[in-house]
């Protein structure tokens, strides 16, 4: 049973290596989608901590796992979905921070309903933005993982430079319908880079993360910055709200 449970995510990852694109002259992963940063051993680590986090959701009759999206990126959790109560959402969350090899939990778990229908529509959401991810040479695609609940999309996974993580949320930005894109992307400068000719232009003033931003099919109020001494004052729009402390907030 044990050699089961590690041989089925180990197959889902041989089939979505066969999937990559490859370049018919030299038989190399074409440029922007080439293999994961994460080693083989770490991304079947973490497939196999999301298997688990889901069957203790299934064995508790304080959690609706059905409701609850749970992604794993090498040791760090984000739940995503709907709780009909926030003490649902806090056993969730206490459920993850208990659970061996988790190394830290993000939450957005919210209360509130899904209907069947957008549930579909997320659903076409998650795929839509995947592959676009995955079509664009500069971010490596398979290294963010999608997620979305109620048209709002949430990516995690590993970017080496801040312009190849903001070039991600721009790409989930332009799908329309979307209402929000927020980002757990952590910035890894050490991660293997792209494709030499590929790299995301640099900018000069990283975004904080976790990263908001409205998608493109909404229109997106001017969100407020509130200043260490209480003052506020307009941002531009689309501009993630950054709080003291570094936490950025939705201009919603």
């Amino acid at each position: 049973m044990k050699r089961l449970r590690l041989f089925i995510p180990l197959l889902a990852m041989l089939g979505l290596a066969a999937c990559v694109p490859t370049d018919s002259s030299t038989g190399a992963a074409s440029s922007g989608i080439l293999g994961e940063r994460r080693s083989p051993e770490d991304a079947i680590e973490d497939n196999m901590l999301a298997m688990k986090l889901r069957s203790y959701y299934m064995r508790s009759d304080k959690v609706s796992a059905a409701n609850i999206n749970v992604s794993v990126y090498q040791g760090a959790v984000l739940l995503t979905g709907t709780a009909a109560s926030q003490a649902e959402i806090d056993t969730a969350i206490s459920i993850a921070k208990a659970t061996r090899g988790v190394v830290k939990v993000h939450s957005e778990l919210k209360v509130q309903h899904a209907t069947f229908g957008e549930l579909t529509k997320d659903a076409w959401y998650t795929n839509e933005v995947k592959i676009r991810l995955l079509a664009d040479e500069q971010v490596r695609g398979l290294d963010i993982h999608v997620e979305t609940t109620k048209a709002v999309v949430y990516l995690t996974g590993t970017a080496q430079t801040a312009a190849e993580r903001n070039r991600a949320v721009a790409i989930a930005r332009q799908v329309g319908g979307i209402k929000e894109v927020v980002s757990y992307i952590e910035i890894n400068p050490n991660a293997q880079p792209l494709a030499p000719g590929t790299e995301p232009r640099t900018e000069k003033k990283p975004a904080v993360a976790p990263v908001r931003m409205g998608g493109s099919g909404d229109n997106v109020k001017a969100p407020v910055v509130t200043s260490p001494g209480g003052g506020s004052a307009p941002a531009a729009s689309g501009a993630p709200l950054v709080k003291p402390g570094g936490v950025v907030e939705s201009g919603f």
